[in-house]
């Protein structure tokens, strides 16, 4: 299945909607007020049940997520210093499984694959139905909401980044 996200939509103050391939939106994404840092929720549309709650670790050397569902905690998603190469991102399941990004997370090109190496999204401009948006595919059976706060995750530290060359 396919998701459509615009990029840098999220914000302390609004909600932004991730849209099916026929632009129907399914997801909402909202930022909670009065909160240091990103803290954002992952809801269904329909529904309105929380399906993925992301807060930033404030206190960290490189940017650092955790992911939580039903309350508990799910997930956690950092980027690794490295000089040459390497995995950028390091994501741990709580279940202690990992996953792993490769491609070009900077012009929105990357695959998101499991420790054995399955294909579970890609993210990327090639998929998107709107200008200044991107694409989430999301293999067969995958979690879809998992698979969007990560490419969601993956944008806030780009933006990080952004405001400290800025």
């Amino acid at each position: 299945m396919r998701y459509h996200l615009r990029e840098r939509a999220w914000s302390l103050t609004e909600a932004f909607l991730v849209r099916d391939d026929n632009g129907h939106t399914v997801y909402e994404i909202h930022g909670k007020f009065f909160h240091i840092g990103d803290n954002l929720v992952l809801k269904d549309k329909h529904t309105h049940k929380e399906l993925v709650h992301i807060k930033q670790h404030l206190i960290s050397i490189h940017p650092s997520y955790d992911l939580y569902r039903d309350g508990k905690h799910w997930g956690n998603v950092h980027e690794q210093f490295h000089f040459f190469g390497g995995e950028r991102f390091k994501i741990k399941g709580q279940d202690g499984m990992v996953f792993h990004i490769e491609g070009d997370i900077w012009n929105w090109n990357f695959s998101i694959l499991d420790d054995q190496g399955n294909l579970m999204g890609q993210v990327g401009r090639q998929f998107a139905l709107f200008h200044d948006s991107y694409g989430v595919e999301v293999a067969q059976g995958v979690d879809a909401p998992f698979i969007i706060a990560l490419a969601v995750v993956i944008e806030m530290v780009k933006e990080h980044h952004k405001d400290r060359r800025d």
